[in-house]
C-alpha cells in the first residue's frame, strides 16, 4: 500500500512540473488568437498581407530567441518585398550570425513596415508598439496583431515589456 501512495505521489508530481514547464513555454509563444487577427486584417494590397504575414513571422522568431527562424521569416518577406531598402535589411538579417543584430535590423524593418501597413490597410487592426528600454533606453517599436506584448527585442528576458502607442486601422 506504501508504494502505492510513493508511486501516485511521483506521478502527480511528475506531471506538475511537465504541465508548469508547458505554461512557461507557451508563454512565450504567440497565442493561437495571432492566426485569427491575421484572418481578420486586411489589405488593399494582396502582397502587403503576404509581407505582414512574413513581417509577424519574424516578430515571432525574434521574441522567441530564435536566431535561425528569424532567418527563415526574414527570407520569406524578402521573397514578397519589392522594397529595395527593406530588402537589403532582410538580407542583412538573413545572414546575421547574432540575434542582437537582428534584433537591431528588425527595428528598421519595423519602420519601413509600418509606413507600407499604414499605407494598405483596409479593415482590421494592428498595434504598434514600444519598449523604452530596447537599444540602451532608445526605444524601439514593433508591430502586433495583438493588443498583448511580446517583446521581439528582450525576448523572454523581458517578455512584456512594453506598451501599445497606436493601433492602425
Amino acid at each position: 500500500m506504501k508504494n502505492v501512495i510513493k508511486t501516485t505521489v511521483v506521478i502527480l508530481a511528475l506531471v506538475s512540473f511537465v504541465s508548469c514547464k508547458n505554461e512557461t513555454k507557451n508563454d512565450k509563444n504567440i497565442s493561437n488568437s495571432d492566426a485569427v487577427t491575421m484572418a481578420e486584417l486586411s489589405f488593399e494590397n494582396e502582397n502587403v498581407g503576404k509581407q505582414f504575414q512574413h513581417y509577424i513571422h519574424l516578430k515571432t522568431a525574434l521574441v522567441n530567441s530564435d536566431m535561425d527562424e528569424a532567418k527563415s521569416g526574414a527570407k520569406m518577406l524578402l521573397e514578397n518585398s519589392e522594397d529595395a531598402a527593406l530588402n537589403e535589411l532582410l538580407s542583412k538579417i538573413s545572414e546575421a550570425s547574432d540575434i542582437e543584430e537582428q534584433r537591431t535590423l528588425f527595428s528598421d524593418v519595423t519602420e519601413k513596415m509600418t509606413a507600407i501597413v499604414n499605407a494598405s490597410i483596409s479593415s482590421g487592426e494592428v498595434y504598434q508598439q514600444y519598449c523604452p528600454m530596447a537599444f540602451n533606453n532608445e526605444g524601439g517599436y514593433w508591430l502586433s496583431t495583438e493588443e498583448e506584448i511580446r517583446n521581439p527585442y528582450f525576448g523572454d528576458r523581458m517578455l512584456k515589456c512594453g506598451k501599445v502607442t497606436e493601433t492602425i486601422k
